[in-house]
């Protein structure tokens, strides 16, 4: 298992570059005039399972009194719910970015998950400065979920596609834009008794 090898680097610092480079292009208009990391501080807590696609009768989580509504599919901790989960975190990245709305991101993220830190400082930033996406930053392709990590942990590997899209302000002006890219990349989940969260992103080769 190579590919477990290299996911557990993954909470190093995996930059947000690649995946939705989104994330340079909002530091934009001025947040990180030098740079590449946005300003970023950890947030939320953690969650996994086991590993190939299958839905074994784990009890559900309830679901948090804070944060997003998470679906009972995605509260589960199986291989099914661990898929259902990446796929619902995605749903409200989107969110977060073009409403935008600060906070849905850290809810379903652990405080050592350096990707999440850096989607959520977007958020934030968007919201200061009364920008947004104009239309989705990204859309899920597939979610494969597999063996090896450790307990506690859970490895996926997803296709991921950074849609080419607008940054506006409030007048809908355009502040800046997204390249379509059309990448891979490992997903580490870990369950934090109530549920999952997302651990840390990392590009595939």
């Amino acid at each position: 298992m190579a590919r477990a090898v290299r996911v557990t680097r993954a909470a190093r610092g995996v930059r947000w570059t690649a995946v939705l480079g989104m994330l340079s292009a909002v530091t934009l208009a001025g947040c990180d005039s030098g740079g590449d990391d946005p300003v970023v501080s950890p947030t939320p807590t953690a969650s996994s399972t086991s590993a190939s696609p299958s839905a074994s009768s784990s009890p559900s989580p309830t679901p948090s009194s804070t944060g997003p509504d998470i679906p009972a599919a995605a509260r589960q901790k199986t291989n099914a719910g661990a898929e259902a989960f990446v796929r619902f975190f995605f749903d409200q990245f989107n969110v977060a970015w073009t409403q935008p709305q600060p906070g849905l991101i850290k809810a379903l993220s652990d405080p050592a998950c350096q990707f999440c830190a850096k989607a959520e400082s977007t958020a934030q930033y968007l919201n200061a400065h009364a920008q947004r996406y104009q239309s989705v930053p990204s859309t899920l392709l597939t979610v494969d979920v597999f063996g090896g990590a450790p307990t506690g942990q859970q490895f996926t590997e997803i296709h991921l596609v950074q849609n080419a899209a607008k940054i506006v302000d409030s007048a809908g002006k355009v502040v800046d834009t997204d390249p379509r890219l059309d990448k891979r990349y490992y997903v580490t989940l870990k369950w934090a008794g109530d549920g999952w969260r997302l651990l840390e992103l990392e590009k595939t080769k």
